[in-house]
């Protein structure tokens, strides 16, 4: 078998282990941290396995209980998602990934906030341009994280704005229904 297979193979792998982490648990980000590390070593410009280590990072930092782990994790998996953005700057995947998590550390602390609302922004405008780019559940979620992202930035008409938007596709989606 190829190297190629065998890294998409473990990639799946560390992407379940991720999103477990995700759910809470601590052991699975662990694990997919260790899995993400080996694999950006033998892909160093693999923009997704980037993403996905650096947001295995922020659960490190999440699940840290020093104060200070957690801020220097955090900061690390920041780094790694905007170096996978970087990389490639078009990629669902990791724009929803880095919005998300930008979206979900402190404000005061990280000022991620525009980040978030860029990469939130980013993906709705390409399903402007292509409507199957995200499926209508996730532009309700993304609609919902960017009214958020507005609010944490400071901007609350701004969120009142995509507020009403979500409430229009809400109601078109219930009289069709």
């Amino acid at each position: 078998m190829s190297d190629q297979r065998v890294h998409m193979k473990q990639f799946e792998v560390a992407k379940i282990l991720h999103n477990n982490g995700v759910a809470g648990d601590k052991k699975a980000v662990v694990k997919a941290n260790e899995m993400l590390l080996k694999l950006r070593e033998s892909e160093p410009d693999n923009a997704l396995i980037e993403a996905y280590y650096g947001s295995t990072l922020v659960l490190l930092g999440r699940d840290a209980v020093k104060i200070l782990e957690r801020a220097d994790k955090a900061e690390e998996g920041l780094d790694a998602l905007n170096r996978a953005v970087t990389l490639d700057s078009n990629h669902k995947a990791i724009r929803l990934l880095r919005g998300n998590i930008c979206l979900r550390l402190p404000e005061s602390f990280f000022h991620c906030s525009e980040m978030a609302i860029e990469d939130f922004t980013f993906l709705l405008d390409r399903y402007k341009e292509n409507s199957s780019y995200l499926t209508q559940k996730q532009v309700r979620e993304v609609l919902r994280n960017l009214s958020a992202a507005y609010q944490n930035a400071g901007k609350p008409d701004n969120a009142a704005e995509v507020l009403q938007r979500l409430d229009q596709l809400e109601r078109k989606k219930k009289s069709k229904d």
